[in-house]
C-alpha cells in the first residue's frame, strides 16, 4: 500500500535524484542530477509544454529508473569496447516505479517512452542521428535501433507523440555543462500537486473518474446467467442497484482492463478485494488488498469445496466479500462468481446481498461481459458506470428496504 502523503512520497523520490549531484551521467560532462534539472528546464521555457506540469515533470524524472534503489538490479549495457553505457531498460523501470507511487499515466509514459521517442526520431528526422552525442548513438543499439516504417505508423497514433518527442529532444540537449538552471527545490510543489491531483483520480480507457467516496461492490457473472435470471435482477434493480452488460472490448483486453483499474485503485490507498470463485482462479494471486488474512482465510475455504459445487463456490466469495463491507475492511469488492452457477443460487445469492447491506451506503452492480453487438462502440465498463454513480450521488445505490 502507498503512503497517501505525496508531500513524503516527493521528499523521499527527490533525495535519491539530489543524491546523483556529483555521480557522472553516461560519460558525459554534466551529472545525473544537472541533466535532469537541465532537461526540466528546457521543458518550462517550451512555448508549446512549459505550462503542463506533467510535461515538466516527465522530462525532470525521465531518468528516474537509473537511480532508485532497485536501479541496481537492472543489468549493465556494456560495449563492445567494454565500456560501461547505461543500464538496461532504465525507463521501463521508472515507469514502473512512479506508476507504483500514483503518478498520471502521462507522468508515467513520458518517463517510459524516452528511448523508444529516440528510436522513432532516428527514423523519421533526417540528421538527428548525427546530432546526437556518441555515448547516445552507442546506446541506441542497445535500446533496439531505428524503428522500422511499421513501427513509425504505429507510433504516430499515440495522442502523447508531440510530448514524448519533445521530452526526447530536450534530453538531448540537457548536456551542457555551462548551462545554469533552477535548483530541485524550485520543482517540489509543481511535483506534489501533480502526485496528488493523480492520486485523487483513475483512469478507464482513457476516461478520468474521481475515487468513489463510498464503498463499491461489483459481482460479474456469465452474460447466460445474467440473461436467465431478470426477474431478480429487475427485483434488485428497484433498490438502485446497477445492472447491465458490458460488451467486451474489440482486442479481447477486458479482464486487463478491470485489473488495471483495480491496481490504480490500490496504488491509491483503495483497500480493495478481487475474489475469484472459478475453482480455475481461486489458487491466483489476486489484487487482495483489504487484509491479507482475510484473503487467505477465504482461498483456503474454496480449496476445501469441489469444482463440481459451484454453488458452494460461490457462497464462499459473496459472504465473505459482503463480510469485508459489512465489517468496513474493505473500500473496493469484485466478486467473480462461477460460469457455471445456476440460475437459482444465484437468485439466493442476491437475496442474501440484498438483506446484508440493508442500512449500509454501498454502489452496488451486477454486470456481465457481453459478445459485442455493434451497437455499443463506446468502450463503457462497469467501472463507468460505477464511478459515474458514485459522483453523481453517493446516496444512490443504498439498499434501503421499502
Amino acid at each position: 500500500m502507498l503512503d497517501n502523503n505525496p508531500r513524503e512520497t516527493i521528499t523521499q523520490l527527490f533525495s535519491f535524484l539530489r543524491a546523483q549531484g556529483n555521480t557522472d551521467y553516461l560519460g558525459e560532462r554534466v551529472s545525473q542530477l544537472q541533466h535532469s534539472l537541465q532537461c526540466a528546464h528546457l521543458a518550462t521555457q517550451s512555448p508549446q509544454y512549459g505550462s503542463d506540469p506533467e510535461v515538466i515533470l516527465g522530462a525532470l524524472l525521465h531518468d528516474v529508473g537509473r537511480f532508485i534503489p532497485s536501479a541496481k538490479n537492472m543489468p549493465a549495457m556494456i560495449a563492445p569496447d567494454g565500456a560501461y553505457i547505461g543500464q538496461a531498460s532504465h525507463e521501463v523501470l521508472g515507469e514502473r516505479y512512479l506508476r507504483q507511487l500514483g503518478f498520471s499515466e502521462k507522468v508515467c509514459q513520458l518517463v517510459g517512452s524516452h528511448v523508444v521517442a529516440k528510436r522513432f526520431l532516428t527514423a523519421t528526422e533526417k540528421g538527428y542521428y548525427d546530432g546526437l552525442s556518441e555515448t547516445s548513438k552507442r546506446t541506441l543499439e542497445f535500446q533496439g535501433g531505428v524503428f522500422s516504417e511499421e513501427q513509425v505508423c504505429e507510433a504516430r497514433g499515440d495522442p502523447w507523440l508531440g510530448e514524448k518527442l519533445d521530452v526526447r529532444r530536450w534530453d538531448d540537449r540537457a548536456k551542457d555543462p555551462e548551462m545554469e538552471v533552477p535548483g530541485l527545490e524550485e520543482y517540489v510543489e509543481l511535483a506534489v500537486r501533480c502526485l496528488d491531483e493523480s492520486r485523487a483520480h483513475v483512469v478507464v480507457v482513457s476516461r478520468r473518474y474521481p475515487l468513489p467516496e463510498t464503498p463499491v461492490l461489483i459481482v460479474s457473472v456469465s452474460e447466460g446467467l445474467l440473461d436467465q435470471c431478470l426477474g431478480h435482477v429487475q427485483e434488485v434493480k428497484r433498490y438502485g442497484w446497477i445492472v447491465e452488460g458490458f460488451p467486451r472490448a474489440e482486442t479481447g483486453n477486458r479482464p486487463a482492463v478491470e485489473q488495471e483499474v483495480l491496481e490504480q485503485l490500490a496504488r491509491r490507498g483503495v483497500r480493495v478485494a478481487d475474489l475469484a470463485a472459478g475453482a480455475q482462479d481461486s489458487s491466483k494471486n489476486d489484487t487482495c488488498l483489504a487484509l491479507d488474512s482475510d484473503v487467505v482465510d477465504i482461498y483456503n475455504e474454496l480449496e476445501g469445496l469441489s469444482a463440481t459445487d459451484p454453488t458452494g463456490r460461490a457462497q464462499v466469495v459473496v459472504r465473505r466479500g459482503l463480510a469485508l463491507l459489512q465489517q468496513r475492511k474493505s473500500d473496493f469488492v469484485y466478486l467473480s462468481l462461477p460460469t457455471n452457477l445456476a440460475d437459482t443460487s444465484f437468485g439466493n445469492l442476491l437475496e442474501e446481498l440484498k438483506d446484508g447491506l440493508v442500512g449500509l451506503d454501498v454502489v452496488i452492480a451486477i454486470t456481465a461481459d457481453k459478445a459485442p453487438d455493434g451497437r455499443d462502440s463506446t468502450g463503457r465498463t462497469v467501472f463507468d458506470a460505477v464511478f459515474d454513480r458514485a459522483r453523481k450521488s453517493t446516496k444512490a445505490s443504498s439498499v434501503i428496504l421499502p
